[in-house]
C-alpha cells in the first residue's frame, strides 16, 4: 500500500484553530536540537494570504498568533508542534510575494520572561510546584508532569533581575534528575524524569529490516551512516563517579557513588581492571536519594561514545528531546540516544535523525 501524505500549517489564536497557512516553494524545515535552550524551531516560504475553513481571507497577527504543523497520513492528522513565530519577512520569490517566517517553540515564551527584582523560594516547597507556578506566570497553560514529591532543601534565591525564567525552570529540573524544559506536538510543556538509556526505556526502534506492524516502536530507515558497530571503547570513560554536594546552609556534604560494576560491560571496572574516578561538585539537590540519582545519570552519560550516527526516514510524529532509541542494523543491535532530527515538511520528504550512541550491555 502506498503511503499518503500531505502537510497543513494550522493558524492559532489564544489556542484555537482559526486559519491556515500555505507553503511556498520546496517546504518549510522543521529542525530539534536537544542541546538547545529552545528545543525546536521552523523555518520556511509561506504566501502572504491566509484563509480559514470557508475559504476566507484573515489576517495573521504575528505579535500573539502560533503556527501548528500538521503531518496527514493516510487520512490521519497528527500535530507536530505549535510554535510562535520570531521573525516574519516579506521578499520576492520569482515574482511572488511571499513571507519567510522563523519560528519557535513555547520554550520561547519561558525565556522571554525575566526576573524583575527577585524570586525567593521557601525551604519545603515542592519543585514541581515551583516550575508549574513560573511556567503559569509565562502565559503556559498545559502542563503535563511526571509526579515527583520532592522540595526544596532549603531558602532559595539563587537568581537576579534579568535572570529568564527558562534557565531557573531548568535548573530545578536537573536537581530533580528531570529532563530540561521541552514541548509535545501539541503544544503542551512537558515534565519529565531523564530517560536512562537502557534497553527497558526504548522509545523507538530504527530498523533496516521490514518493520514488524505489531510493534509501533519500529520504523523503517532508509538510510543508515556510518553503519553501526559492534562496540566502541572510550580510553578514559570513567567507570566511578562521585558526586559531592555541600554549600554554607548544609551541616553536613552529602556524597553518592556510582560504580559500573556489570562484567558484560565494556567500560565496567572488572572488563577495564581499574577504577577510573570522576569527582563532581553539585550546588543544590533536592535529597540524598535524588544526589543518588543524579550520580547514576552521569555515569549512565559518561557511556555515551560521541559517536554520532544519521539515520534517513519517512515523516514521523512522535519524537522527543533525548528520546531513547534502539537501532538494528542487520544483526546488530544498539541503543543511543536521539540527539537531534530534521524534518522537510512536504509530501515525501525525509526525516533526518541524529543519535548518539551508547556502550552498554543490552541484557
Amino acid at each position: 500500500m502506498i503511503r499518503s501524505e500531505s502537510i497543513r500549517f494550522k493558524l492559532l489564536r489564544d489556542n484555537v484553530e482559526y486559519g491556515e497557512l500555505f507553503a511556498e516553494g520546496s517546504g518549510p524545515t522543521m529542525r530539534m536540537d536537544s542541546s538547545g535552550e529552545i528545543k525546536t524551531s521552523l523555518q520556511g516560504s509561506f504566501l502572504p494570504k491566509a484563509l480559514d475553513s470557508r475559504g476566507r481571507e484573515v489576517e495573521p497577527d504575528w505579535l500573539r498568533d502560533e503556527v501548528k504543523p500538521v503531518l496527514i497520513i493516510d487520512g490521519t492528522p497528527a500535530p507536530l508542534g505549535v510554535l510562535m513565530p520570531e521573525k516574519v519577512t516579506p521578499r520576492d520569490s520569482r515574482g511572488k510575494q511571499v513571507l519567510e517566517i522563523q519560528m519557535l517553540d513555547r520554550c520561547w515564551r519561558v525565556r522571554d520572561m525575566k526576573v524583575e527584582g527577585s524570586i525567593y523560594l521557601t525551604a519545603g516547597t515542592s519543585y514541581i510546584e515551583a516550575i508549574e507556578q513560573l511556567l503559569t506566570a509565562s502565559g503556559i497553560a498545559t502542563i503535563i508532569k511526571t509526579p515527583n514529591t520532592a522540595t526544596l532543601a532549603e531558602d532559595r534565591e539563587d537568581w537576579k533581575t534579568g535572570d529568564s525564567y527558562l534557565s531557573i525552570v531548568n535548573t530545578l529540573l536537573r536537581e530533580i534528575n528531570y529532563k530540561e524544559l521541552w514541548f509535545n506536538a501539541s503544544g503542551a510543556a512537558i515534565l519529565e524524569p531523564v530517560s536512562v538509556p537502557t534497553a527497558a526505556n526504548i522509545q523507538h526502534i530504527f530498523t533496516n529490516r521490514k518493520p514488524d506492524q505489531r510493534n509501533r516502536k519500529e520504523v523503517e530507515a532508509t538510510r543508515v551512516y556510518p553503519a553501526i558497530t559492534r562496540e566502541t571503547d572510550i580510553y578514559e570513560t570513567p567507570n566511578v563517579i562521585i558526586c559531592v554536594c555541600s554549600n554554607a546552609d548544609k551541616d553536613t556534604a552529602m556524597k553518592a557513588t556510582a560504580e559500573n560494576t556489570n562484567p558484560m560491560s565494556p567500560l565496567s571496572i572488572m572488563r577495564r581492571g581499574r577504577r577510573i574516578v570522576q569527582v563532581v561538585q553539585v550546588d543544590n539537590i533536592a535529597s540524598q536519594a535524588e544526589l543518588q540519582e543524579y550520580a547514576n545519570r552521569l555515569l549512565y552519560d559518561s557511556m555515551r561514545t560521541g559517536e554520532t550516527i544519521q539515520v534517513e526516514t519517512m515523516l514521523q510524529q512522535g519524537f522527543g528531546a533525548d528520546d531513547v532509541t534502539a537501532l538494528r542494523y542487520d544483526d546488530v543491535m544498539g541503543i543511543c540516544v536521539e540527539k537531534a532530527w530534521t524534518m522537510q515538511l512536504t509530501p515525501g520528504g525525509k526525516m533526518q535523525h541524529t543519535l548518539e550512541k551508547v556502550v552498554i550491555n543490552l541484557g
